[in-house]
């Protein structure tokens, strides 16, 4: 096992730890979504407490959870792609297309991620309705999720390089075909 080999199979592990942890957050987002809309329902028919907060807090979660799933995207590969485009071209033409997606992309979150800075900090002098707080702790969720995201398009194209310069039939965590 070559030098290559050992950096993309810890590129591979950094990808996987991050979206696992990633996910769980996802998970924890959705299960409190859930409950919050829940305790709405309860409150709206049968609790009659009048609770305001609760549309509010499912707003600002809502937010952060589907942000939140857009890295686990980036870091499975499961966003848009241009196949339909590249599967037309040959080999060398598709890896370096490839190549030069990966860098636009990795480009467009990181540029999101920084207009997200400036967008956060604007909302630090805006309140919420219900709760007072600080609408940058809702508008964070912009650049914390391109950032992330911006990480794992950047590990997708460091994979994507490497296994490139490595060949495709050196390297061992390539999909292997089987013969049926």
């Amino acid at each position: 096992m070559n030098s290559t080999d050992v950096l993309l199979k810890n590129i591979k592990a950094i990808k996987r730890s991050l979206n696992k942890v990633n996910q769980i957050v996802v998970a924890i987002l959705m299960t409190l979504l859930i409950l919050d809309v829940w305790l709405g329902v309860l409150d709206r028919y049968w609790l009659r407490l009048q609770l305001v907060w609760v549309e509010e807090m499912a707003r600002y979660i809502m937010i952060w959870a589907i942000l939140m799933a857009v890295p686990c995207c980036t870091a499975n590969r499961e966003h848009m792609g241009l196949e339909f485009v590249t599967k037309h071209f040959p080999e060398k033409v598709k890896s370096s297309l490839k190549l030069l997606i990966g860098v636009l992309t990795v480009s467009f979150f990181a540029y999101i991620a920084y207009l997200g800075i400036a967008f956060t900090e604007k909302g630090a002098s805006q309140l919420s309705t219900v709760f007072g707080m600080p609408m940058a702790y809702a508008y964070a969720a912009i650049p914390v999720t391109f950032g992330l995201s911006a990480v794992q398009a950047f590990l997708n194209l460091l994979d994507d390089a490497l296994s490139l310069s490595n060949g495709p039939d050196k390297n061992p965590l390539a999909p292997q075909e089987e013969n049926i």
